[in-house]
């Protein structure tokens, strides 16, 4: 199941957003426990669709960063800053309320994605405050900035490997239990 899809006021993205805890509740009934499931892999659906945005604008990052202007990589750092804040938190935060309901592999997975979350949000706020220190100087003279825009771009494809996976798996899943298949408790 695969779905297509700068300024130090930045130092406050969205880092604190991913470092929610989740929380115990009652025990689900059936009905509820599987109506979690389902807003589980839609919403780490979205998280697909949102980390195969990231990872294009890190890419154009990446490969216009010898003939690109400071307005330019502004752009691009800040497209991916509104899908880290507005697309991957409010999904992550989300996950975290519900995964102490869901079953042991899908928190497993939400708890991957939010490392890679974690790490994409810290590299993207240090790639916004180096461009602001140096946003005049070519992006061939700042290593550290091309090592920050490999570091999004890789926490992207992690997120982007690991919600296609979980979305495969969960379809998968399901199917053997509409077939009737006895399939192991986790």
């Amino acid at each position: 199941m695969s779905f297509t899809s700068i300024s130090r006021s930045v130092a406050t993205l969205a880092v604190t957003g991913f470092l929610l805890a989740g929380f115990a509740g009652a025990e689900p009934t059936k009905d509820k426990q599987l109506e979690m499931q389902k807003e589980g892999i839609e919403l780490i659906g979205q998280l697909e669709d949102v980390a195969r945005d990231i990872h294009f604008n890190a890419d154009r990052l990446n490969t216009l960063s010898h003939r690109s202007s400071k307005f330019t990589r502004q752009h691009h750092l800040m497209q991916i800053r509104e899908l880290v804040n507005d697309g991957l938190q409010p999904a992550l935060k989300r996950l975290t309320e519900i995964q102490p309901e869901l079953k042991e592999w899908h928190r497993d997975v939400i708890d991957k994605m939010l490392v890679s979350a974690k790490g994409l949000a810290v590299a993207t706020n240090s790639a916004m405050l180096n461009q602001n220190e140096n946003g005049s100087l070519p992006t061939e003279m700042n290593p550290q900035y091309k090592q920050l825009v490999s570091s999004i771009a890789e926490h992207a494809e992690n997120l982007v490997k690991t919600s296609d996976a979980a979305g495969a798996y969960a379809a998968a899943h399901s199917q053997a239990e509409e077939a009737g298949l006895k399939l192991p408790k986790h």
